[in-house]
């Protein structure tokens, strides 16, 4: 973050004190460090990168991307030893043909905004006169030339629902150079988001990093990291959490049964898989059976079944290698979901069925 300096040793009275009531006021109205959730990209359980489009969509945990026609390249988790947390988000195979925009994307639910607004405790001085969100992340490019790189902050027009974010306030236009890792701010009195011209701060965030993209590039890297959205005026470095806090604030709104290095999809083996004993017989629905989440998710999320065994989304019984002709979602909330299943004709009771699921409730 750009720091002014104090020293009482080399400034006249009235610059320290300037300085210090400076840094004062820009830390007043800070709440807590980051806000939004896998800054750093490190949590990747989709794991596979996406062929990036016009159309919003997700390309690892929290991350969304699009990009203005004529853009192509896959994009999600890069490994980038240059980068702090030794990988990055992105792409390494940026082609254009046409200037363009490319945006990233993260949502913030509003349990971790609406505070965000209110008057900070700042002694001995008074709170702050306005409330700000400070921004600051890392970025790459090697296009051979520069980018300009804008970050903008929407709300959602109804709680934690961003179908619809009719407000939006920007920051100011900063340059990415080539060919250079560069650490970017937004903070200060002239950078910050000064929250109180944005509606509906408290129903949630969506913090959009719009990149203009020039033309005429093939296989070029694009690449952000450390994203860090705090309250105040001051944008601190990236607060990075223990992967495994970090894999669970993630697992609020996305979780799998699969391993966290296996790519959700149908025929993907048993590993991690749901297991549990055949109850009923033959041809028979079997009520009750119940997936606990890794921890309480934000809101019950829509299940989605996977075979592990063969490319549909049904149970498999595992000892008659045949699948249920039924398998659907019953009863799903915040901490579990149970299901029913109609077992496969030709099983006994006590054989094994084997499912994968995924829970999606994300923003």
């Amino acid at each position: 973050m750009p720091y002014l300096r104090s020293d009482m040793t080399s400034q006249t009275g009235s610059a320290y004190k300037a300085a210090l009531d400076a840094a004062t006021a820009a830390l007043a109205g800070s709440a807590g460090k980051r806000r939004n959730v896998n800054g750093d990209g490190r949590v990747n359980q989709l794991t596979s990168a996406v062929a990036i489009s016009t159309a919003w969509q997700y390309v690892l945990d929290m991350w969304e991307a699009q990009a203005g026609a004529g853009v192509s390249g896959s994009f999600g988790q890069v490994a980038d030893a240059a980068f702090p947390a030794q990988l990055a988000i992105g792409t390494a195979a940026l082609s254009t043909s046409g200037a363009t925009t490319v945006t990233l994307r993260t949502k913030i639910e509003s349990r971790a905004t609406a505070d965000l607004l209110a008057p900070a405790f700042q002694y001995p001085v008074a709170a702050p006169a306005h409330p700000f969100a400070a921004l600051s992340l890392v970025a790459y490019q090697d296009s051979g030339q520069p980018m300009s790189v804008t970050p903008v902050l929407r709300s959602a027009d109804a709680p934690d629902d961003f179908a619809g974010m009719s407000h939006a306030i920007s920051g100011p236009t900063q340059s990415l150079p080539s060919g250079v890792l560069t650490q970017l701010w937004w903070d200060g009195a002239a950078g910050a988001f000064q929250l109180d011209t944005l509606a509906n701060v408290a129903n949630g965030l969506c913090l959009e990093i719009d990149i203009a993209v020039p033309a005429g590039l093939g296989g070029r890297s694009l690449r952000i990291g450390d994203v860090q959205l705090e309250g105040g005026q001051v944008a601190t470095y990236f607060g990075r959490a223990n992967f495994a806090d970090e894999l669970l604030r993630c697992q609020r709104f996305y979780a799998k049964t699969f391993p966290l290095a296996v790519a959700p999809a149908q025929n993907a083996g048993t590993a991690g898989a749901w297991i549990a004993p055949q109850a009923v017989g033959a041809a028979t629905p079997q009520q009750g059976n119940f997936w606990s989440f890794p921890t309480r998710m934000a809101r019950a999320p829509v299940i989605s079944f996977f075979n592990p065994a063969a490319a549909n989304a049904q149970a498999r019984n595992l000892d008659t290698a045949s699948d249920c002709s039924g398998t659907a979602a019953d009863i799903v909330g915040e901490r579990g979901a149970a299901f029913g299943t109609t077992t496969p004709a030709g099983s006994t009771a006590g054989e094994r069925l084997a499912v994968h699921m995924i829970a999606d409730a994300r923003l």
